[in-house]
Protein backbone atom coordinates (compact mmCIF):
# COMPACT_ATOMS: atom_id res chain seq x y z
CA UNK A 1 0.00 0.00 0.00
CA UNK A 2 1.26 3.65 -0.97
CA UNK A 3 0.31 6.51 1.20
CA UNK A 4 0.21 9.49 -0.81
CA UNK A 5 -0.99 11.83 1.08
CA UNK A 6 1.44 13.85 3.10
CA UNK A 7 4.21 11.08 2.55
CA UNK A 8 7.16 10.22 0.82
CA UNK A 9 8.47 7.33 -0.70
CA UNK A 10 12.46 6.50 1.36
CA UNK A 11 13.13 3.05 -1.06
CA UNK A 12 14.11 4.00 -4.14
CA UNK A 13 13.01 8.08 -4.29
CA UNK A 14 15.21 9.98 -5.88
CA UNK A 15 13.57 13.60 -4.58
CA UNK A 16 12.94 14.46 -1.62
CA UNK A 17 9.62 16.29 -0.75
CA UNK A 18 9.11 18.68 1.88
CA UNK A 19 6.57 16.47 3.80
CA UNK A 20 4.87 15.46 7.58
CA UNK A 21 5.96 11.73 7.02
CA UNK A 22 7.65 9.16 4.64
CA UNK A 23 6.62 5.72 4.02
CA UNK A 24 7.51 2.24 2.35
CA UNK A 25 4.93 0.21 2.11
CA UNK A 26 5.18 -3.37 2.98
CA UNK A 27 3.05 -6.33 3.18
CA UNK A 28 1.17 -6.11 6.82
CA UNK A 29 2.95 -2.64 8.01
CA UNK A 30 4.73 -0.10 6.88
CA UNK A 31 7.96 2.37 7.53
CA UNK A 32 7.49 5.78 8.74
CA UNK A 33 10.37 8.05 9.11
CA UNK A 34 9.87 10.67 11.60
CA UNK A 35 9.67 14.75 10.59
CA UNK A 36 10.17 17.36 13.22
CA UNK A 37 7.21 17.99 15.11
CA UNK A 38 5.92 14.90 14.90
CA UNK A 39 4.66 12.57 18.06
CA UNK A 40 4.00 8.93 17.65
CA UNK A 41 0.20 9.39 18.31
CA UNK A 42 0.38 12.39 15.36
CA UNK A 43 1.49 9.25 13.06
CA UNK A 44 -0.81 7.27 14.45
CA UNK A 45 -3.65 9.67 13.89
CA UNK A 46 -2.57 10.06 10.19
CA UNK A 47 -2.38 6.18 9.59
CA UNK A 48 -5.48 5.37 11.14
CA UNK A 49 -7.62 5.32 8.05
CA UNK A 50 -5.32 2.83 6.83
CA UNK A 51 -5.21 0.62 9.37
CA UNK A 52 -7.59 -2.12 11.19
CA UNK A 53 -6.91 -0.34 14.39
CA UNK A 54 -10.03 0.71 16.19
CA UNK A 55 -8.42 4.24 17.47
CA UNK A 56 -5.19 6.17 16.66
CA UNK A 57 -4.39 5.46 20.24
CA UNK A 58 -3.88 1.79 19.54
CA UNK A 59 -2.35 2.02 17.05
CA UNK A 60 0.19 4.28 18.51
CA UNK A 61 0.55 1.36 21.73
CA UNK A 62 1.39 -1.45 18.98
CA UNK A 63 3.62 0.94 16.83
CA UNK A 64 5.31 1.27 20.62
CA UNK A 65 5.31 -2.60 21.17
CA UNK A 66 6.16 -3.37 17.88
CA UNK A 67 9.61 -0.74 18.01
CA UNK A 68 10.37 -1.55 21.63
CA UNK A 69 10.35 2.17 22.48
CA UNK A 70 10.75 2.79 26.26
CA UNK A 71 9.22 6.46 25.64
CA UNK A 72 6.49 8.36 23.41
CA UNK A 73 9.74 10.78 22.87
CA UNK A 74 10.68 10.89 18.63
CA UNK A 75 13.47 11.97 16.94
CA UNK A 76 13.60 13.24 13.76
CA UNK A 77 14.84 10.97 10.76
CA UNK A 78 14.20 8.28 12.87
CA UNK A 79 12.82 4.98 11.73
CA UNK A 80 9.35 3.58 12.88
CA UNK A 81 7.90 0.16 11.84
CA UNK A 82 4.11 0.63 11.69
CA UNK A 83 1.82 -2.70 11.97
CA UNK A 84 -1.19 -1.79 10.19
CA UNK A 85 -2.56 -5.23 9.99
CA UNK A 86 -4.52 -5.18 6.81
CA UNK A 87 -8.02 -6.09 7.31
CA UNK A 88 -9.04 -10.08 6.57
CA UNK A 89 -12.22 -10.82 5.07
CA UNK A 90 -15.24 -10.47 7.48
CA UNK A 91 -15.36 -14.51 6.84
CA UNK A 92 -12.07 -15.29 8.42
CA UNK A 93 -12.25 -12.57 10.87
CA UNK A 94 -15.52 -14.06 12.81
CA UNK A 95 -14.71 -16.24 15.71
CA UNK A 96 -18.14 -17.15 17.21
CA UNK A 97 -21.22 -17.09 14.45
CA UNK A 98 -23.72 -18.61 17.30
CA UNK A 99 -22.05 -18.52 20.38
CA UNK A 100 -24.00 -21.12 22.73
CA UNK A 101 -23.96 -20.97 25.70
CA UNK A 102 -23.39 -17.04 25.18
CA UNK A 103 -21.51 -14.95 27.72
CA UNK A 104 -22.22 -11.08 26.96
CA UNK A 105 -22.51 -7.65 27.82
CA UNK A 106 -23.84 -4.32 26.66
CA UNK A 107 -22.18 -1.04 25.18
CA UNK A 108 -23.30 2.05 24.80
CA UNK A 109 -22.94 4.04 21.93
CA UNK A 110 -20.64 6.65 24.06
CA UNK A 111 -18.45 3.86 25.28
CA UNK A 112 -18.38 1.50 21.70
CA UNK A 113 -17.10 4.86 19.88
CA UNK A 114 -14.80 5.37 23.26
CA UNK A 115 -10.82 4.43 24.03
CA UNK A 116 -12.43 2.52 26.50
CA UNK A 117 -14.26 0.31 24.20
CA UNK A 118 -11.34 -2.46 23.34
CA UNK A 119 -10.71 -2.31 27.22
CA UNK A 120 -14.07 -3.48 27.85
CA UNK A 121 -13.80 -5.71 25.25
CA UNK A 122 -9.97 -7.35 26.77
CA UNK A 123 -11.88 -7.41 30.13
CA UNK A 124 -14.52 -8.95 28.79
CA UNK A 125 -12.76 -12.12 27.37
CA UNK A 126 -10.81 -12.23 30.36
CA UNK A 127 -13.32 -13.30 32.30
CA UNK A 128 -14.84 -15.85 30.21
CA UNK A 129 -17.24 -13.73 27.98
CA UNK A 130 -17.64 -14.06 24.47
CA UNK A 131 -19.98 -11.69 22.95
CA UNK A 132 -20.65 -8.09 22.92
CA UNK A 133 -24.09 -6.21 22.45
CA UNK A 134 -23.36 -2.26 21.30
CA UNK A 135 -25.97 0.42 20.00
CA UNK A 136 -26.21 0.92 16.39
CA UNK A 137 -29.92 2.88 17.26
CA UNK A 138 -30.54 3.75 21.18
CA UNK A 139 -34.04 4.50 22.86
CA UNK A 140 -33.58 7.82 21.78
CA UNK A 141 -33.08 7.63 18.27
CA UNK A 142 -29.93 8.65 18.13
CA UNK A 143 -27.90 6.20 14.98
CA UNK A 144 -24.32 5.46 16.20
CA UNK A 145 -22.70 6.22 13.22
CA UNK A 146 -22.86 8.14 9.92
CA UNK A 147 -25.70 6.84 7.80
CA UNK A 148 -26.50 7.02 4.34
CA UNK A 149 -30.20 6.05 5.05
CA UNK A 150 -32.58 9.35 3.39
CA UNK A 151 -34.14 9.21 6.62
CA UNK A 152 -31.51 9.75 8.67
CA UNK A 153 -30.03 12.16 6.50
CA UNK A 154 -32.72 14.11 6.15
CA UNK A 155 -33.39 14.11 9.95
CA UNK A 156 -29.55 14.53 10.96
CA UNK A 157 -30.50 11.49 13.32
CA UNK A 158 -26.71 10.57 13.18
CA UNK A 159 -25.32 14.15 13.98
CA UNK A 160 -24.51 12.76 17.49
CA UNK A 161 -22.66 9.29 16.26
CA UNK A 162 -20.49 8.05 18.39
CA UNK A 163 -18.56 5.18 16.20
CA UNK A 164 -16.75 6.92 13.31
CA UNK A 165 -15.15 4.11 11.99
CA UNK A 166 -17.59 0.52 12.24
CA UNK A 167 -16.11 -1.81 10.24
CA UNK A 168 -13.11 -1.46 12.55
CA UNK A 169 -15.09 -1.83 15.79
CA UNK A 170 -16.72 -4.95 14.60
CA UNK A 171 -12.99 -5.97 12.85
CA UNK A 172 -11.30 -5.54 16.40
CA UNK A 173 -13.97 -7.07 18.36
CA UNK A 174 -14.09 -10.63 16.18
CA UNK A 175 -10.59 -10.49 16.45
CA UNK A 176 -10.70 -11.16 20.35
CA UNK A 177 -12.88 -13.73 19.42
CA UNK A 178 -16.22 -12.30 20.68
CA UNK A 179 -19.86 -12.54 19.10
CA UNK A 180 -20.71 -9.15 17.59
CA UNK A 181 -24.04 -7.62 18.53
CA UNK A 182 -25.72 -4.81 16.94
CA UNK A 183 -28.44 -3.52 19.42
CA UNK A 184 -31.00 -1.82 17.39
CA UNK A 185 -33.99 0.49 18.75
CA UNK A 186 -36.78 0.13 16.74
CA UNK A 187 -40.26 1.55 17.65
CA UNK A 188 -39.09 3.67 20.51
CA UNK A 189 -37.68 6.89 18.84
CA UNK A 190 -37.89 10.11 20.82
CA UNK A 191 -35.88 12.16 18.20
CA UNK A 192 -37.45 11.35 15.16
CA UNK A 193 -41.35 10.83 16.51
CA UNK A 194 -40.43 15.01 17.97
CA UNK A 195 -38.53 15.44 14.00
CA UNK A 196 -41.12 13.78 12.05
CA UNK A 197 -44.73 13.65 14.16
CA UNK A 198 -46.31 12.39 11.21
CA UNK A 199 -44.96 8.86 11.95
CA UNK A 200 -46.36 8.81 15.48
CA UNK A 201 -49.73 7.43 17.03
CA UNK A 202 -52.57 10.14 16.60
CA UNK A 203 -54.79 11.23 19.61
CA UNK A 204 -58.82 11.42 18.86
CA UNK A 205 -58.96 14.79 17.81
CA UNK A 206 -55.99 14.16 15.39
CA UNK A 207 -53.18 15.99 16.94
CA UNK A 208 -49.89 13.30 17.85
CA UNK A 209 -49.67 11.45 20.89
CA UNK A 210 -46.67 12.92 22.37
CA UNK A 211 -45.30 9.66 23.95
CA UNK A 212 -41.99 9.66 21.94
CA UNK A 213 -43.24 6.12 19.40
CA UNK A 214 -43.43 5.90 16.41
CA UNK A 215 -46.57 4.01 15.05
CA UNK A 216 -45.43 0.34 14.75
CA UNK A 217 -47.43 -0.13 11.73
CA UNK A 218 -46.09 2.51 9.71
CA UNK A 219 -44.16 1.41 6.41
CA UNK A 220 -42.15 4.37 6.28
CA UNK A 221 -41.09 3.89 9.39
CA UNK A 222 -40.81 0.54 8.62
CA UNK A 223 -38.24 1.16 5.81
CA UNK A 224 -36.03 3.48 7.66
CA UNK A 225 -35.12 0.32 9.95
CA UNK A 226 -34.91 -2.28 7.32
CA UNK A 227 -32.23 0.67 5.37
CA UNK A 228 -30.82 0.32 8.90
CA UNK A 229 -30.60 -3.06 9.09
CA UNK A 230 -28.69 -3.24 5.47
CA UNK A 231 -25.77 -1.07 7.68
CA UNK A 232 -26.11 -3.36 10.40
CA UNK A 233 -24.60 -6.74 7.66
CA UNK A 234 -22.49 -4.09 5.57
CA UNK A 235 -20.36 -3.58 8.72
CA UNK A 236 -19.89 -7.36 9.07
CA UNK A 237 -21.97 -7.58 12.77
CA UNK A 238 -23.05 -11.60 13.71
CA UNK A 239 -26.42 -10.48 14.87
CA UNK A 240 -29.09 -8.07 14.56
CA UNK A 241 -30.84 -7.16 17.86
CA UNK A 242 -34.26 -5.81 17.72
CA UNK A 243 -35.64 -4.29 21.46
CA UNK A 244 -38.97 -2.16 21.53
CA UNK A 245 -39.94 -4.50 19.14
CA UNK A 246 -43.66 -4.00 20.35
CA UNK A 247 -46.20 -0.98 21.34
CA UNK A 248 -45.97 0.89 24.37
CA UNK A 249 -47.08 -0.38 27.23
CA UNK A 250 -47.56 2.77 29.13
CA UNK A 251 -51.29 3.61 30.70
CA UNK A 252 -51.38 6.75 28.41
CA UNK A 253 -51.02 4.77 25.39
CA UNK A 254 -54.35 4.19 25.83
CA UNK A 255 -55.73 7.23 24.11
CA UNK A 256 -52.86 6.80 21.17
CA UNK A 257 -54.65 6.05 17.72
CA UNK A 258 -52.18 4.22 15.53
CA UNK A 259 -52.56 3.24 11.91
CA UNK A 260 -53.07 -0.15 11.77
CA UNK A 261 -56.67 0.72 12.89
CA UNK A 262 -59.07 -1.66 12.94
CA UNK A 263 -57.93 -4.08 10.41
CA UNK A 264 -55.05 -5.84 12.05
CA UNK A 265 -54.24 -7.25 15.92
CA UNK A 266 -51.26 -5.75 17.07
CA UNK A 267 -49.11 -9.07 17.38
CA UNK A 268 -49.61 -9.16 13.66
CA UNK A 269 -48.30 -5.73 12.92
CA UNK A 270 -44.97 -6.27 15.29
CA UNK A 271 -45.06 -10.06 13.69
CA UNK A 272 -44.79 -8.99 9.99
CA UNK A 273 -42.51 -6.33 10.81
CA UNK A 274 -40.06 -8.59 12.35
CA UNK A 275 -40.37 -11.00 9.18
CA UNK A 276 -39.51 -8.57 6.95
CA UNK A 277 -36.27 -8.15 8.69
CA UNK A 278 -36.19 -11.72 8.70
CA UNK A 279 -36.27 -11.43 4.65
CA UNK A 280 -34.18 -8.87 4.72
CA UNK A 281 -31.55 -10.75 6.54
CA UNK A 282 -31.91 -13.62 3.99
CA UNK A 283 -28.68 -15.32 2.51
CA UNK A 284 -26.52 -13.07 5.03
CA UNK A 285 -25.50 -14.92 7.29
CA UNK A 286 -26.64 -12.95 10.30
CA UNK A 287 -28.35 -14.06 12.91
CA UNK A 288 -31.64 -11.89 14.14
CA UNK A 289 -32.92 -11.95 17.88
CA UNK A 290 -35.39 -9.72 19.45
CA UNK A 291 -35.88 -8.68 23.20
CA UNK A 292 -39.07 -10.08 24.35
CA UNK A 293 -40.79 -7.82 27.60
CA UNK A 294 -40.53 -9.85 30.28
CA UNK A 295 -44.29 -10.61 31.15
CA UNK A 296 -44.50 -12.07 27.58
CA UNK A 297 -42.91 -15.71 29.45
CA UNK A 298 -45.58 -15.56 31.28
CA UNK A 299 -48.50 -15.48 28.47
CA UNK A 300 -51.03 -13.84 30.33
CA UNK A 301 -53.22 -12.56 27.61
CA UNK A 302 -54.02 -9.32 28.17
CA UNK A 303 -50.21 -8.19 28.62
CA UNK A 304 -49.28 -9.69 25.23
CA UNK A 305 -52.31 -8.16 23.10
CA UNK A 306 -50.89 -4.71 24.45
CA UNK A 307 -47.56 -5.59 23.77
CA UNK A 308 -47.92 -7.13 20.35
CA UNK A 309 -45.70 -9.79 20.77
CA UNK A 310 -46.79 -12.47 20.17
CA UNK A 311 -44.67 -15.61 20.58
CA UNK A 312 -46.03 -18.62 18.74
CA UNK A 313 -46.02 -16.78 15.89
CA UNK A 314 -42.63 -14.53 16.46
CA UNK A 315 -40.41 -17.73 17.26
CA UNK A 316 -40.19 -19.14 13.95
CA UNK A 317 -38.93 -16.01 12.33
CA UNK A 318 -35.88 -15.90 14.95
CA UNK A 319 -32.42 -17.38 15.57
CA UNK A 320 -32.35 -15.94 19.42
CA UNK A 321 -35.22 -14.41 22.05
CA UNK A 322 -33.78 -12.24 24.81
CA UNK A 323 -36.15 -11.95 27.34
CA UNK A 324 -35.70 -9.02 29.68
CA UNK A 325 -36.23 -10.46 32.93
CA UNK A 326 -34.70 -8.13 35.73
CA UNK A 327 -35.92 -8.54 38.73
CA UNK A 328 -36.71 -4.71 39.57
CA UNK A 329 -38.88 -4.63 36.78
CA UNK A 330 -41.49 -6.76 38.16
CA UNK A 331 -43.46 -4.85 40.58
CA UNK A 332 -46.45 -5.57 43.08
CA UNK A 333 -47.70 -9.17 44.28
CA UNK A 334 -46.14 -10.89 41.02
CA UNK A 335 -47.07 -14.52 41.50
CA UNK A 336 -47.97 -14.20 45.21
CA UNK A 337 -44.23 -12.22 45.70
CA UNK A 338 -44.77 -9.68 47.81
CA UNK A 339 -41.64 -8.61 46.70
CA UNK A 340 -40.04 -10.19 43.76
CA UNK A 341 -36.51 -8.22 43.91
CA UNK A 342 -35.96 -10.87 46.47
CA UNK A 343 -35.99 -13.67 44.21
CA UNK A 344 -33.58 -13.31 41.29
CA UNK A 345 -32.83 -16.59 40.66
CA UNK A 346 -36.43 -17.85 40.82
CA UNK A 347 -37.36 -14.87 38.18
CA UNK A 348 -34.97 -15.81 35.10
CA UNK A 349 -35.07 -19.86 36.01
CA UNK A 350 -38.96 -19.37 35.92
CA UNK A 351 -39.12 -16.68 32.81
CA UNK A 352 -36.55 -18.77 31.13
CA UNK A 353 -38.17 -22.54 31.71
CA UNK A 354 -41.60 -21.14 30.55
CA UNK A 355 -39.83 -20.00 27.09
CA UNK A 356 -37.77 -23.37 26.53
CA UNK A 357 -40.44 -25.65 24.85
CA UNK A 358 -41.60 -22.73 22.59
CA UNK A 359 -38.21 -22.08 21.97
CA UNK A 360 -36.81 -25.73 21.60
CA UNK A 361 -39.65 -26.34 19.03
CA UNK A 362 -38.46 -23.63 16.56
CA UNK A 363 -34.47 -23.98 17.29
CA UNK A 364 -34.34 -20.62 18.89
CA UNK A 365 -31.71 -19.86 21.66
CA UNK A 366 -32.62 -18.15 24.65
CA UNK A 367 -30.65 -15.75 26.21
CA UNK A 368 -31.75 -13.85 29.00
CA UNK A 369 -31.05 -10.54 29.88
CA UNK A 370 -29.04 -10.29 33.10
CA UNK A 371 -29.63 -7.10 35.70
CA UNK A 372 -25.61 -5.52 36.14
CA UNK A 373 -27.33 -2.41 37.94
CA UNK A 374 -28.48 -1.40 41.32
CA UNK A 375 -31.95 -0.11 40.28
CA UNK A 376 -34.75 -0.79 43.53
CA UNK A 377 -32.18 -3.47 44.83
CA UNK A 378 -30.95 -3.32 48.02
CA UNK A 379 -27.27 -4.18 48.81
CA UNK A 380 -26.86 -4.86 44.80
CA UNK A 381 -23.36 -7.05 44.63
CA UNK A 382 -21.77 -9.96 42.64
CA UNK A 383 -23.54 -12.58 43.97
CA UNK A 384 -26.94 -10.79 42.70
CA UNK A 385 -26.08 -10.94 39.54
CA UNK A 386 -24.54 -14.35 39.76
CA UNK A 387 -27.75 -15.32 41.32
CA UNK A 388 -29.63 -14.75 38.01
CA UNK A 389 -26.83 -16.34 35.65
CA UNK A 390 -27.19 -19.85 37.53
CA UNK A 391 -31.14 -19.30 36.67
CA UNK A 392 -30.75 -18.78 33.39
CA UNK A 393 -28.26 -22.01 33.38
CA UNK A 394 -29.87 -23.98 35.94
CA UNK A 395 -33.32 -23.51 33.38
CA UNK A 396 -31.26 -24.48 30.30
CA UNK A 397 -30.70 -21.30 28.24
CA UNK A 398 -28.54 -20.97 25.69
CA UNK A 399 -26.21 -18.23 27.64
CA UNK A 400 -27.46 -14.58 28.89
CA UNK A 401 -26.55 -11.31 28.93
CA UNK A 402 -25.32 -8.76 31.53
CA UNK A 403 -27.27 -5.00 31.46
CA UNK A 404 -25.84 -1.81 32.63
CA UNK A 405 -26.92 1.13 31.33
CA UNK A 406 -24.02 2.84 31.46
CA UNK A 407 -21.80 -0.05 30.79
CA UNK A 408 -20.23 0.07 33.81
CA UNK A 409 -19.33 -3.57 34.83
CA UNK A 410 -16.87 -3.83 38.00
CA UNK A 411 -19.51 -6.24 39.74
CA UNK A 412 -20.78 -7.76 35.98
CA UNK A 413 -17.53 -9.37 35.04
CA UNK A 414 -16.40 -10.50 38.41
CA UNK A 415 -19.63 -11.94 38.69
CA UNK A 416 -19.23 -13.34 34.76
CA UNK A 417 -15.70 -14.91 36.22
CA UNK A 418 -16.85 -16.34 39.13
CA UNK A 419 -19.54 -18.55 37.25
CA UNK A 420 -17.25 -19.48 34.34
CA UNK A 421 -14.92 -20.77 37.01
CA UNK A 422 -17.68 -22.78 38.51
CA UNK A 423 -17.45 -21.69 42.61
CA UNK A 424 -21.36 -20.68 42.93
CA UNK A 425 -22.47 -21.56 45.79
CA UNK A 426 -26.27 -23.04 46.20
CA UNK A 427 -28.59 -19.94 48.34
CA UNK A 428 -30.99 -21.95 50.06
CA UNK A 429 -33.30 -18.99 49.79
CA UNK A 430 -33.75 -19.29 46.00
CA UNK A 431 -37.26 -20.37 45.64
CA UNK A 432 -39.97 -18.04 47.16
CA UNK A 433 -42.73 -20.23 49.39
CA UNK A 434 -45.26 -20.18 46.45
CA UNK A 435 -48.52 -21.46 45.30
CA UNK A 436 -48.49 -23.99 42.27
CA UNK A 437 -48.00 -20.85 40.01
CA UNK A 438 -44.99 -22.41 38.40
CA UNK A 439 -46.52 -25.16 37.11
CA UNK A 440 -48.57 -22.88 34.55
CA UNK A 441 -47.04 -23.59 30.99
CA UNK A 442 -48.04 -21.31 27.54
CA UNK A 443 -51.57 -22.69 27.14
CA UNK A 444 -52.47 -19.08 27.11
CA UNK A 445 -49.86 -17.25 24.34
Amino acid sequence: MLFAFALTLVAGASQAQSVATEAISAPRDTTVVVRQGQSLLSIAANLLDSSDHYTSSELAVDMRHLNALQSDRLQPGQLLQVPLRQTLPATELRRIVDPRPARGIYATATVAGSLHMMALADSLAGAGGNTMVFDIKDREGDLSYVSAVPLAQQMQIDSLARIRRPVALVNQLHRRGLHVVGRLSCFYDERLAAARPDLTPRLADGQPWAGGWLDPSNLEVQDYLLGVVDEMVAFGIDEVQLDYVRFPTETRADSAIFGYADTLARHEVITAFVRRVRDQLAGSGVLLAVDVFGVAAWGHSADLDRIGQHLPDLMPLLDVACPMLYPSHFYGNFLGMTNPVDYPYFLVFEGVRRLMPLAREHAVAVRPWVQSFAYRIPGFDQAYVVEQIQGAIDAGADGWLLWHPASRYDIGLAAIRQVTEGVVEVRPDRMPPLLGARTEDLNDM
